[in-house]
C-alpha cells in the first residue's frame, strides 16, 4: 500500500485495534474448596451488525423489535446476543448546569446535548473535477449552516495528502471555516480548492486514505459514518480475478479495517445529474443488482458495455452497500444528500451474535439480514473476515518502513484512541482542569529534547535498538495541570482509598503532530474534602455524599510551536475515560499564589 502522509504527519499515536467483531471476555469460574482462585478465561467473539432501515421514500423506520430480524452467517442462522436501538438523538439527554469556571479551567462536559453518532466528512480534492469544486464546497457550506444541532463531524481532506482540517466538534462556525477560504483563519489553503492533485484515479492511493481514516476512528465507541464527497470513486472492497497481490492484500486490509472501526461510508456524487441519462441508471433496480452480488460476498463488476459513468456509479454504490451505507447519485440538491446521509447514519439497529462458527480461519463471512416486515429496504454490513480474537488481526499493515510499530495497548484500553488529536470530546468520567504556565518561555535542556525526541513512546512503541538522534534546542514553555476528579464516579474498586488512575497529557502543533507527551500511573494520590479549596464551587447536583474529589497535578514542557493540548483522565479498573481538548496559548495569568496544597501523583511512567 501506498505510505500516506496522514499517519506519519498528522497523528503521532497508532490507534487501538478496538474490533468490530471484537473479543469479549467472558469469565466462569470454579468456585470450591479446591480451587476457589481458580479463573477460566475464554476469549468469545462477538460481530456487531448495524442495520438502518428505511421506507419507499428513504426515511427511516422506527419502533421494530429484536423479533423483526434475522440474521444468518454463510447461511446459517446465528443467535442475537444484544439487540439497541438508535436514534439521532440517542447521546446526552440533558447538560447540568455548569458555573463560569476561572480562567483557564476547563471541564470535559459538552456546551449542548450530543445527538447521534459520529460523523466524518471526506472531501475529496483528488477524484473531484475542477469543475464540480465550485457548487460542491457551496453545497457543503450550506449543508453546516443547517446540519442537526448536536451532531458531531470531523472534516477531512483529500488534497496532496490526507489531512483532517477539523476534529470532531458540534460547533458549525468551526466546521464552516475549516472549509471557507474567506475565514480568517482558513485550514484549507485555496490553491488545493480548485486545482487538480496528484493521485486522481489511482485506486492504491484512494485505499490507503480509507485505511488510514479508519485506523484513526478504531478504538472511539459506537457506529461511524464517512462521508464522502467527490466525483470519482476509485476503489474495489473486494479482490477480482486478475487483480496483483498488492491490489488484493489492500483490498482485504480496508474492509477489515473498516469492520474493526465499525464504519459506513454514505457517497455523494458531486457531479450531479448524469448528462448521459438524465433520468439517472434506474437505482432501485441498480441497487438490487448490486445487493444481490454483494451479499454473495463478490464484487460487481460494471461489464464491457457500460460507459466511464456508469461504471463509476457502480463502484460508488458498491462500497456504500457493502460498508452498510448509501450512494447519493443523479442528484443536483447535493445539500439535501448529506442531510439524507446524516438522518440515515444515526437511526439504526444494532445487533450482535456469537458466530457458531468458531473456527476462525482468515476467510470472508458472508453476513445476510433478513427482516419479517415486507417492503422496507435494509442496508448493512456484509461480510467481515474471520480472524482469530486470540491473535492479532493479520490485515493490520504499517503504512510505511519508518512507521513506528502498533501501539501495544491491550484491547479494552481506550487510552490511545481518546489522545489523537482531534477526537471526540470524552465523558464517561468527568474531570477538571487548571493549566497554567510556569515561567517564562526558556531554550530546553539537554533532558527536556531528549523527552521531546521519545516522546512517542508514551503512547506506541518505538523501534527496537534504534536510538533518538539529539534534537536542536528551541524555545520550551513549561505547563502545570491541576487535575479534579469526582470519586464517585470511579470503580467502587477504586474508591477505596487508592484510585487506580491513569492520566495523560499531549501537545500537539498546528498540523495535528505531537510534539510532547506523558502518561502517568497514580500509584497514590492526595485526597481533599468537598470544595474544600475549591475557587469556584461545583453545581449541587454534584455534590458527593462524603467521598470527595481527588486532586492531581502533572508537569508538561511544550515547544511554543504547540497549538493544543489534550488531556485524559481513565480509570484503569473499568476503562471508563474522560478527555477533552485545549487551544493553546492559555489566557495570560499570574500562576497561583495561594494554591491549593495538592500533593504531586508519585507516579510510574508507562508506555503501556
Amino acid at each position: 500500500m501506498r505510505p500516506n502522509c496522514f499517519l506519519t504527519r498528522i497523528l503521532s499515536i497508532t490507534a487501538v485495534a478496538a474490533c468490530l467483531v471484537y473479543p469479549a471476555g467472558s469469565q466462569s469460574s470454579i468456585s470450591d474448596a479446591q480451587t476457589k482462585d481458580l479463573v477460566l478465561k475464554k476469549t468469545v467473539r462477538r460481530v456487531i451488525v448495524d442495520v438502518v432501515v428505511t421506507d419507499s421514500t428513504s426515511r427511516p423506520v422506527p419502533g421494530l423489535t429484536e423479533k423483526d430480524f434475522t440474521v444468518k452467517e454463510d447461511g446459517r442462522s446465528q443467535q442475537a446476543l444484544s439487540f439497541d436501538v438508535h436514534t439521532l438523538d440517542s447521546g446526552v439527554d440533558s447538560i447540568p448546569k455548569v458555573p463560569d469556571l476561572p480562567t483557564n479551567t476547563f471541564l470535559n462536559l459538552p456546551p449542548r446535548a450530543e445527538r447521534g453518532p459520529l460523523y466524518v466528512l471526506l472531501y475529496d480534492m483528488v477524484n473531484m473535477e475542477v469543475e464540480d469544486q465550485p457548487r460542491a464546497r457551496q453545497q457543503i457550506l450550506k449543508f453546516i449552516r443547517g446540519k442537526p444541532a448536536g451532531t458531531r463531524f470531523a472534516i477531512f481532506v483529500i488534497s496532496d495528502v490526507l489531512r483532517m482540517v477539523q476534529g470532531f466538534t458540534d460547533d458549525e462556525n468551526l466546521l464552516y471555516a475549516a472549509l471557507d477560504p474567506s475565514s480568517p483563519k482558513p485550514h484549507v489553503p485555496k490553491i488545493f480548492l480548485y486545482g487538480r492533485n496528484h493521485g486522481l484515479g489511482d485506486p492504491f492511493f484512494t485505499m490507503s486514505v480509507f485505511s488510514d481514516i479508519a485506523h484513526y476512528l478504531e478504538g472511539l465507541p459506537g457506529r461511524k459514518n464517512l462521508i464522502w464527497f467527490s466525483s470519482r470513486f476509485p476503489v474495489r472492497l473486494f479482490p477480482r480475478e486478475g487483480d496483483s497481490p498488492d491490489m488484493r492484500d489492500d483490498a482485504v486490509e480496508v474492509i477489515s479495517a473498516m469492520t474493526r472501526s465499525q464504519t459506513a461510508v454514505y457517497t455523494v456524487d458531486a457531479g450531479g445529474v448524469n448528462p448521459e441519462n438524465p433520468h439517472g441508471p434506474g437505482p432501485q433496480a441498480e441497487m438490487g443488482r448490486i445487493a444481490n452480488t454483494a451479499s454473495s460476498g463478490g464484487a460487481v463488476d460494471p461489464g464491457a458495455g457500460e460507459s466511464l459513468i456508469m461504471a463509476n456509479q457502480t463502484a460508488e454504490r458498491d462500497i456504500a452497500v457493502q460498508t452498510g451505507g448509501k450512494a447519493f447519485v443523479g442528484t443536483n440538491d447535493l445539500e439535501a444528500s448529506f442531510a439524507d446521509a446524516t438522518a440515515m447514519g444515526g437511526n439504526y439497529y444494532s445487533l450482535s451474535y456469537s458466530p457458531s462458527n468458531q473456527n476462525y480461519d482468515g476467510k470472508l463471512r458472508k453476513i445476510q439480514v433478513e427482516l419479517a416486515k415486507r417492503g422496507y429496504q435494509l442496508a448493512y454490513r456484509r461480510s467481515y473476515y474471520a480472524d482469530d480474537p486470540e491473535l492479532p488481526s493479520p490485515h493490520v499493515k504499517k503504512t510505511s518502513a519508518s512507521e513506528e510499530d502498533p501501539a501495544t495497548r491491550k484491547q479494552g484500553d481506550s487510552l490511545s484512541a481518546n489522545m489523537q488529536h482531534g477526537a471526540p470530546l470524552a465523558h464517561q468520567l468527568l474531570f477538571k482542569a487548571h493549566l497554567y504556565t510556569v515561567s517564562a518561555p526558556a531554550l530546553g535542556t539537554p533532558e527536556q529534547m531528549a523527552n521531546i525526541a521519545d516522546q512517542p513512546g508514551y503512547f506506541s512503541a518505538r523501534h527496537k535498538n534504534k536510538q533518538a538522534k539529539p534534537l536542536a534546542p528551541i524555545q520550551l514553555q513549561s505547563y502545570t495541570i491541576d487535575y479534579t476528579i469526582i470519586v464517585r464516579q470511579l470503580n467502587p474498586a477504586s474508591a477505596n482509598g487508592r484510585p487506580n488512575l491513569e492520566i495523560a497529557a499531549a501537545a500537539y502543533d498546528e498540523d495535528g503532530k505531537m510534539v510532547n507527551g506523558v502518561v502517568e500511573k497514580a500509584v497514590k494520590i492526595s485526597f481533599s474534602n468537598p470544595f474544600g479549596s475549591l475557587q469556584t464551587a461545583p453545581p449541587p447536583e454534584w455534590e458527593p455524599s462524603q467521598n470527595g474529589f481527588y486532586r492531581a497535578q502533572q508537569h508538561l514542557v511544550v515547544p511554543l510551536n504547540a497549538k493544543t493540548l489534550r488531556l485524559a483522565v481513565r480509570d484503569l479498573d473499568s476503562d471508563r475515560i474522560g478527555a477533552m481538548e485545549v487551544s493553546l496559548p492559555l489566557t495570560p495569568e499570574a500562576p497561583p499564589a495561594n494554591a491549593p496544597a495538592v500533593t504531586t501523583i508519585p507516579t510510574t511512567a508507562s508506555p503501556n
